[in-house]
């Protein structure tokens, strides 16, 4: 019998070619929350956990935004597909519009949030330190939107390199920024918690300037870019198609965040040493899982590209790799997790009781792993085969109908407390990579090739 691993040997490198510039840009993207954790952490657990309740609840709505843009990739590669490449940019100019109608949305219902912060019932100090945080951080709502815009742009092109160089640089801005703000170094004023939130808004904005200068006048985007800019009557007939296919995908990814986001909720109501517990353990599992999630979107891009060809069998050996490749990282990932749980938790430098809850945190991390990144290469895939309605429903039951009042039930009832609500959703990331690897290869046997004019 024929080694997989030769046989799909191609289509792995093929993988990993495409991936590691989307992995580099996933990890800077959450490493600035990682650096904002650890440069927040010396302020104290108060402070930690009013960081991670307002990037919880801001990245939780910034589900619906961001998976609405992220229609934007899977159309611009089958356009690539299709020989028809050039046309990605009106795509593009379409999302530049939905990103200011997602911003508003976005804004308006933070502030409701910032306005009612004690809506979540969490700690006193909680509820006084979050609110002016989550009031900078949605400001900066319009370039982080703008900057998925044009990252979705370029990753659909197979051009991944450029977003990982922006997002990297923003990384390193972010962090340096931190350190005059939080701290007051260099003269700066010492803003703390709050110096965090502007740190990140400045180095959004920039990426954002950056991101469209690229697209706009790069020798590499001129290859894309017309040079009379598509009109009104043709970039509108466009917009439908980004609602069309990214509202489920929207609701898929807010359904996942969302499960994490409202799972921090109810840690918050245990106090704030629980919920900085949780928010150390998250963030760390966040880390591997944008690895995963970098190599599930090349994978989807790959499949885009397959899909525009009407090839059954690119898709199904594509998938093979896909799946294969995230499995033996996250076993990887899962050991380190066990056998370095104490040591990756000391880097925070938290106070000794925090830790004690942190460490058992670790452990059911590494289990879930292995579910979180199957169900990411599942539904990033079929997004590239344009199931999405699918893979929606699929999520909705996982987390909503199964994860969340699992977590309550164990975390609240039963009073295990973060134990407890990490148990819940574990589960329900089971049972998605379960039914989303199903539902894949099922689909993929009947599936309809259809032209792109007709999404």
């Amino acid at each position: 019998m024929q080694n997989p691993f030769v046989h799909y040997k191609s289509q792995i490198i093929a993988t990993l070619k495409l991936a590691y510039p989307i992995i580099f840009g996933q990890l800077g993207i959450v490493m600035m929350g990682v650096a904002d954790t650890l440069m927040v952490g010396p302020l104290g657990s108060d402070f930690l956990a009013s960081a991670s309740q307002a990037n919880n609840l801001f990245f939780m709505i910034s589900a619906l935004t961001f998976g609405v843009l992220f229609s934007i990739s899977t159309l611009v590669s089958i356009k690539v597909g299709q020989k028809k490449a050039a046309d990605g940019f009106i795509t593009y100019r379409a999302g530049l519009l939905v990103a200011i109608m997602l911003f508003v949305f976005q804004f308006l219902l933070l502030q409701l949030f910032v306005k009612n912060f004690h809506w979540l019932n969490q700690d006193d100090v909680v509820t006084q330190l979050a609110p002016p945080y989550l009031n900078i951080l949605s400001w900066s709502i319009l370039p982080l939107l703008i900057n998925v815009t044009t990252r979705q742009f370029t990753d659909g092109l197979g051009h991944t390199k450029v977003a990982m160089f922006i997002t990297l640089g923003g990384l390193l801005l972010n962090i340096f920024l931190n350190y005059l703000m939080i701290y007051g170094h260099w003269g700066f004023t010492k803003m703390g918690l709050n110096g965090a939130a502007y740190a990140t808004l400045i180095a959004r904005i920039i990426m954002a300037l950056v991101g469209l200068w690229y697209v706009r006048y790069s020798n590499f985007m001129s290859h894309y870019v017309p040079v009379t800019m598509p009109g009104w009557n043709i970039v509108q007939k466009e917009i439908p198609k980004i609602w069309r296919l990214g509202l489920p995908v929207a609701l898929q990814t807010f359904a996942e965040w969302a499960c994490f986001g409202l799972s921090g909720v109810m840690v918050g109501w245990f106090g704030a040493k629980q919920l900085a517990a949780h928010a150390v353990a998250l963030n760390v599992a966040s880390v591997t899982y944008m690895i995963v999630s970098g190599i599930a979107m090349a994978g989807a891009i790959i499949i885009g590209n397959a899909y525009g060809n009407k090839n059954r069998t690119q898709i199904r050996h594509a998938a093979h790799a896909v799946f294969l490749v995230i499995a033996a990282f996250e076993i990887a990932n899962a050991l380190v997790f066990v056998f370095g749980n104490k040591a990756i938790a000391s880097l925070y430098d938290i106070n000794p009781d925090v830790m004690t809850t942190i460490l058992p945190l670790f452990i059911l991390a590494a289990i879930f792993q292995l579910a979180d990144g199957i169900q990411a290469g599942a539904m990033n895939m079929l997004r590239g085969i344009k199931d999405v309605n699918w893979s929606s429903g699929l999520a909705v039951i996982s987390y909503w109908v199964i994860s969340l009042p699992l977590s309550y039930a164990l975390g609240v009832w039963q009073n295990w407390k973060v134990y407890g609500i990490w148990i819940g959703f574990t589960v329900g990331l089971f049972i998605a990579a379960l039914l989303g690897v199903w539902r894949f290869y099922s689909h993929l046997q009947t599936l309809v090739f259809e032209d792109e004019n007709t999404i």
